[in-house]
């Protein structure tokens, strides 16, 4: 793959320190970026030891939590470039089957947290007095199956297609 210089730029990247996450963050950090990894389960973050990264525990789909682990993540790096909203779940059940507590805790990490944490990146980003010279991209992490669907995926391909 051709290098992508992201020298002086700083990322967030919600569920960093697993799957997708952890390779996006690796190659960021090959890139030059500057990392906050921001996951839920602090067992991975523990085993993440990369250079140029900071790890915050944080549960997206609890704005609180979304809110606190801003606040940290600006008393290590005081702007934002990048955000890559990739944390997300599944509860495969028949559609018949679906439980309303599932539901709804699906639709806030899939989608409600997503645009939370857009939102706050957002205003953060544009305070910026160079952000149009220098950019800032914001990447929802959708799915396949928010195109094709798939069975006992109601609820995944729901939150998908609305990313």
């Amino acid at each position: 793959m051709n290098k992508i210089n992201l020298e002086n730029r700083v990322a967030i990247v919600t569920g960093g320190a697993q799957g997708f996450g952890l390779a996006i963050t690796k190659r960021f950090i090959e890139s030059g970026a500057k990392v906050l990894i921001w996951d839920k389960d602090k067992e991975y973050l523990n085993k993440v030891d990369l250079k140029n990264t900071h790890k915050i525990e944080v549960d997206v789909s609890n704005y609180k939590s979304v809110e606190n682990a801003f606040a940290e993540s600006l008393k290590h790096e005081n702007k934002i470039d990048i955000l890559i909203n990739n944390a997300g779940n599944n509860i495969p059940e028949h559609f018949t089957k679906v439980k309303t507590k599932d539901m709804e805790y699906l639709v806030k990490i899939n989608t409600v947290a997503a645009f939370n944490l857009a939102q706050l990146c957002a205003n953060k980003m544009i305070e910026l007095k160079n952000r149009k010279k220098i950019g800032g991209s914001i990447v929802n992490m959708s799915s396949q199956m928010g195109h094709v669907g798939g069975p006992i995926r109601s609820v995944y391909n729901m939150n998908k297609w609305g990313i």
